[in-house]
C-alpha cells in the first residue's frame, strides 16, 4: 500500500471508467483533493475524503479491481474515524462488520444519463446560491437523513428549488451537485429532496432535470447515486433518462448515536 501524491494518477485510473467513477473524479478537484488522502495498491484504490464542514468519507468504489478495494479499505480502517461513511464494493459490510461496528446502508447503484429522457414539466423552479442555504437545510430538517447537503455544494451554480405556492419562499423540493469538475466534464448530483407532504407529485424529477439544464454544455457526464430499494425514484431517474453503470454498498462506520 502507498499513498498517492498526484492527482493525476488517480484520474488517469478513474478515466478508465469515467462513468462509474463520477463521484471519484469530482473529488480530485480544489479544494477537496487538497484535504483528502488516497491509497492505492495495484489498480485498488480508497480515499479519505474531507468534504469540508467536519464531513469525511470514504471512496472504496473499484471497476478495475473491487476484491482489492476492499482488502484495501480492511487495511485503513484504523485510519477511519467513528461516524464516516465507505461507499465501496459488495462485501463491504460482512468484511467491516467484524472489525467495527457499522450501520449497514444496503445497496446502492451508480446511474450515468446517456439521453435526455422524457422531459418533466419544469414548473417555477428558482435558481439557489449559498445565501438560499438556511432554506436548504429547512427543507432537509424534514426528512433527516434522506439526503446529504453542505453549504459549500451551493458554489457550483447547479442548485435549484421549487417553493410551496401557499407560503412563498419555502422550499419543498430542491436539488444540485455534489461535485462538478470542468477540467474532468464531470457532475455527480445530490442533495435531491422533496419534502414527505409534498411526494408522488413528480417534484423530484422537476429540481433533477432542473440541474442538468444547468449542466448543459458544462460536463459530458453526469452522475448520480440512489438507493436500490428506492424503486420510485429509480423510475423517475430512468424516465430523465440514467441508467445504471454499477452496484455498490454503503457502511457508516461506529455511527454515532
Amino acid at each position: 500500500m502507498r499513498e498517492v501524491a498526484d492527482p493525476a494518477e488517480l484520474a488517469e485510473l478513474f478515466g478508465r471508467d469515467r462513468e462509474v467513477h463520477a463521484y471519484g473524479l469530482a473529488d480530485l478537484e480544489s479544494p477537496i483533493s487538497e484535504r483528502s488522502r488516497w491509497f492505492r495498491r495495484g489498480d485498488a484504490s480508497v480515499g479519505i475524503i474531507d468534504l469540508g464542514e467536519g464531513i469525511t468519507t470514504v471512496y472504496a468504489v473499484s471497476a478495475a479491481d473491487p476484491e482489492g478495494s476492499l482488502e484495501l479499505t480492511i487495511d485503513l480502517l484504523d485510519r477511519i474515524v467513528p461516524g464516516t461513511m465507505i461507499t465501496g464494493p459488495h462485501g463491504l459490510a460482512a468484511a467491516v462488520g467484524p472489525r467495527r461496528r457499522v450501520d449497514d446502508l444496503g445497496l446502492h447503484i451508480k446511474c450515468v444519463r446517456r439521453t435526455s429522457g422524457d422531459e418533466p414539466e419544469r414548473g417555477a423552479v428558482v435558481s439557489l446560491s449559498t445565501v438560499d442555504f438556511p432554506r436548504v437545510a429547512a427543507l432537509h430538517a424534514t426528512a433527516p437523513g434522506d439526503a446529504f447537503v453542505l453549504e459549500s455544494m451551493l458554489d457550483d451554480n447547479t442548485f435549484v428549488g421549487l417553493e410551496d405556492p401557499d407560503e412563498p419562499g419555502r422550499l419543498i423540493a430542491a436539488a444540485g451537485t455534489h461535485a462538478v469538475s470542468e477540467r474532468y466534464a464531470i457532475a455527480a448530483l445530490g442533495a435531491v429532496l422533496v419534502e414527505p407532504a409534498h411526494r408522488g407529485r413528480g417534484l423530484g424529477a422537476v429540481v433533477t432535470a432542473g440541474v442538468c439544464d444547468r449542466l448543459e454544455g458544462r460536463v459530458s457526464t453526469v452522475a448520480l447515486n440512489v438507493e436500490a430499494e428506492n424503486v420510485s425514484a429509480r423510475r423517475t431517474y430512468e424516465r430523465l433518462g440514467f441508467v445504471d453503470v454499477l452496484d455498490y454498498e454503503e457502511v457508516i462506520v461506529d455511527p454515532q448515536m
